[in-house]
């Protein structure tokens, strides 16, 4: 079931446009390269704050995590007429969209990565840690985006101030800093907030021992299990109302 929404989620957002599959890569490239080579002809004494990777890999990080909250809020009212069908549930909606982001932002991820390298970068310390930062993030935004399909559905409006607080959570996401770099009172503030850790386990992953990389992965598992278990019975009281309207 979940495969055949990813497919009927492909050609819906792809399938009638100019380079048709290929723009779910070239979205987050283009947005992903921009950034990096802005801030690498920023210049700085610090190599690793005019890092192409940096600022490229961590880009899309957070381009998955808005990608999967922004849509939430849609989630639902763009596919309603499928919940006719007694197989296709709410989650499987929000699983086919997420498994699209994920696939796509992993995907650039990996180019961006062997573009860092042969422009002379180092290779990364630990892909695994790379690509357990993309899973994280990717259970991270699909527990928020539970819950927002959920609330949505409920409170029209709300995935306006969704689309606003993704870009306000840009600066504190942990995309433009190390926890390290920070005076130790703002240390203590930014590591409240989870996507931090994330990334701080990105950059672990990238250059290893380089920088001191500070995260709690036990707390991230804390949020990732809370959003799940509200999102899916937030979605399940929903499917009980839908069904009888």
């Amino acid at each position: 079931m979940i495969g055949a929404l990813i497919i009927r989620e492909m050609h819906t957002r792809f399938g009638r446009h100019k380079f048709g599959y290929l723009w779910l890569f070239f979205e987050p490239l283009l947005l992903g390269a921009m950034i990096a080579i802005i801030h690498q002809f920023r210049g700085s004494q610090d190599s690793i704050r005019a890092n192409f990777e940096f600022f490229a890999i961590g880009y899309i990080l957070f381009f998955k995590f808005r990608g999967m909250v922004n849509r939430a809020g849609s989630t639902i009212s763009a596919n309603r007429g499928l919940l006719y069908h007694r197989q296709v549930t709410l989650p499987d909606l929000f699983y086919a969209r997420h498994i699209i982001e994920s696939i796509a932002c992993t995907g650039v991820m990996v180019l961006f990565t062997i573009a860092g390298v042969a422009m002379g970068g180092q290779y990364p310390d630990s892909v695994v840690k790379m690509l357990s930062a993309m899973m994280l993030m990717f259970l991270f935004a699909q527990g928020l985006a539970l819950v927002i399909g959920a609330a949505t559905s409920e409170w029209d409006g709300l995935e306006r101030l969704v689309h606003a607080m993704s870009y306000l959570i840009l600066p504190f996401s942990g995309l433009f800093f190390m926890v390290e770099w920070l005076p130790g009172w703002m240390q203590e503030i930014v590591l409240w907030i989870p996507t931090v850790h994330i990334f701080e386990l990105l950059r672990d992953g990238q250059f290893g021992d380089l920088y001191r990389p500070v995260y709690d992965l036990n707390y991230v598992f804390g949020w990732i299990l809370v959003t799940h278990l509200i999102g899916l019975t937030g979605l399940r009281l929903a499917r009980n109302r839908l069904g009888l309207e």
